[in-house]
């Protein structure tokens, strides 16, 4: 493809643009909110409705603003952090640093936002499966921190454990371990606010992740991502 995309932000809910965007994410993904939630966090965004945290969603269009890449997350306020939720990319779009860009564009969003309320960004947070290479070049880089906890997000099976992982990219907050009563709020802000389950307390596996820190006064980085002993 010749033509040169650039980055919007999708901020009406009511255009073609914020459908096409939803329904790229769910293509690509499968394994994403309702298109009627999705909808709603643009519109209370629009609305300057309070909501813990603004959201965003940015995708990579061309000039028929059709995209053909899309970021989104939420500035978690209570924690300070910025949490990516869903990026994708079309497939013959890949290769492309399409994803790059927009995840850049979105961590500078979470920065602003923190800006806003006169704070320096903690750190943004995120979720990749275990196996993915792209989060062990981070870790191995200085750049990312894997929590060493199990991780589940609303939709998953406990029969999943250790399928996904949950990290951060220090900003202002470098600390490599942190209190455990912190990762339990920081956990109850994804589900609560980036999520919208209601009631996260009311979750057997919402419990169980909690369960998990239990007895543990400071969670560190995941063992699991060390560098192989030579």
């Amino acid at each position: 493809m010749a033509e040169e995309l650039r980055v919007v932000r999708v901020g009406d809910e009511r255009t073609p643009l914020a459908h096409a965007a939803i329904e790229l994410l769910h293509t690509a993904i499968g394994d994403v909110q309702p298109a009627d939630d999705l909808l709603t966090e643009i519109e209370e965004c629009r609305r300057g409705l309070p909501s813990g945290g603004k959201y965003h969603l940015l995708a990579a269009v061309d000039g028929d603003q059709r995209p053909f890449a899309v970021a989104a997350g939420v500035y978690l306020e209570a924690m300070n952090a910025g949490f990516i939720t869903y990026l994708a990319v079309q497939p013959e779009m890949r290769n492309r640093q399409l994803g790059t860009t927009l995840r850049a564009e979105l961590l500078a969003c979470f920065h602003d936002d923190a800006a806003e309320r006169g704070a320096e960004l903690a750190w943004t947070v995120g979720e990749v499966r275990r196996d993915s290479a792209w989060l062990r070049s981070l870790v191995q880089g200085g750049r990312a921190i894997p929590f060493d906890l199990g991780y589940f997000h609303p939709w998953m099976s406990l029969r999943a454990e250790g399928r996904y992982v949950l990290y951060r990219e220090p900003a202002a907050d470098t600390r490599p371990e942190l209190p455990s009563d912190e990762v339990a709020r920081l956990l109850f802000a994804i589900w609560r606010r980036a999520y919208r389950i209601r009631y996260p307390l009311q979750s057997e596996t919402f419990c169980y992740m909690l369960r998990g820190l239990e007895g543990r006064e400071m969670i560190g980085p995941d063992p699991g991502f060390a560098p192989a002993e030579e």
